[in-house]
């Protein structure tokens, strides 16, 4: 049999720093816990194909820049246009049930793909949860385009037992459809809407106005519409996105950023009482070990100038 025996000060040591580690995981672990959903999912991107380019440096310096105003707010454009043969025009546009936090995190995952875009003088991202767009010319009040709007359906198709609601389904998204266009128009360009578990979501960009707002929901709402009977349809328009599900998606906070900082004070408080617990548990074992350990010298010592004697 092989014992194996460590110095009291290297065992105290390992102890320690097996607490340490015990407590970084802790916290690690705590923290990695999601408070929101910024809805990074990717709907869309789309390229140009024109034959001129855009410099990367202009699209790098640019991007940074519309990163800095987007910081405060929802929406953000930034344009260059020194010339004619080199402008460029960015938009980023936010939905408003995000808060400011989410919606940094989606413009950040759509800043990070737009780029496979380059060197095409124009591309577009939208994600599930916001936008991002750049061009050469001046695209911000563009509502509908026959050339960008597009749409996405789901793979899922309804799936129910009763004969009755797939053939009321149709209707139930039509009205869901319907009634998000009318309360986004109304409420500044975004509305949400539940009809007998069909979930919608409408936004505009800002700079469309009303009835650009108006015109591009209805066709977004259209080609949403055409993605029945599957449970998802999405419709993507160069103004516009629209959104339903059987699913819940959207947040009910509107973008209240009060909301998502009582979840994070009280993450923060759970979080902050659970590293002192393992704190004090830390101390106390670290406590107690060394007292066994200068217990065990001490009688080792005994025993060795009894030995002496």
């Amino acid at each position: 049999m092989i014992s194996l025996h460590l110095p009291p000060k290297l065992i105290t040591i390992n102890l320690q720093s097996w607490l340490f580690l015990s407590l970084i995981y802790s916290a690690s672990f705590l923290f990695s816990l999601s408070l929101s959903d910024p809805r990074i999912t990717q709907s869309g991107l789309y390229c140009g194909n024109a034959k001129s380019t855009v410099p990367i440096p202009t699209f790098t310096r640019e991007m940074g820049t519309l990163s800095q105003l987007i910081n405060t707010s929802h929406f953000a454009t930034n344009n260059l246009n020194h010339s004619s043969t080199l402008t460029f025009y960015a938009l980023a546009q936010c939905h408003q049930d995000l808060s400011q936090t989410d919606c940094l995190l989606c413009y950040a995952a759509s800043r990070t793909k737009l780029p496979r875009c380059l060197p095409s003088p124009s591309g577009r991202i939208y994600l599930d949860g916001c936008f991002l767009r750049y061009d050469n010319y001046s695209f911000y009040q563009e509502s509908v385009s026959s050339s960008f709007d597009t749409f996405k359906c789901g793979n899922e198709y309804l799936d129910v037992d009763d004969d009755d609601k797939h053939l009321d389904f149709p209707t139930r998204v039509g009205y869901a459809v319907g009634n998000v266009t009318i309360q986004a128009v109304e409420n500044a360009g975004f509305a949400v809407v539940n009809v007998d578990g069909i979930y919608a979501l409408a936004q505009c960009w800002d700079s469309v106005g009303r009835e650009g707002c108006r015109g591009c929901l209805e066709m977004a709402g259209k080609a949403a519409r055409g993605c029945v009977p599957k449970k998802e349809g999405r419709g993507m328009n160069a103004g516009c996105y629209l959104r339903y599900s059987t699913d819940k998606f959207y947040n009910n906070g509107g973008g209240d950023e009060r909301n998502a900082r009582g979840n994070f004070l009280h993450q923060y408080f759970a979080t902050v009482s659970l590293l002192w617990f393992v704190c004090l548990r830390f101390f106390f074992h670290s406590a107690l070990f060394n007292d066994l350990i200068n217990e065990r010298e001490y009688r080792g010592n005994e025993g060795k100038a009894w030995i002496l004697e």
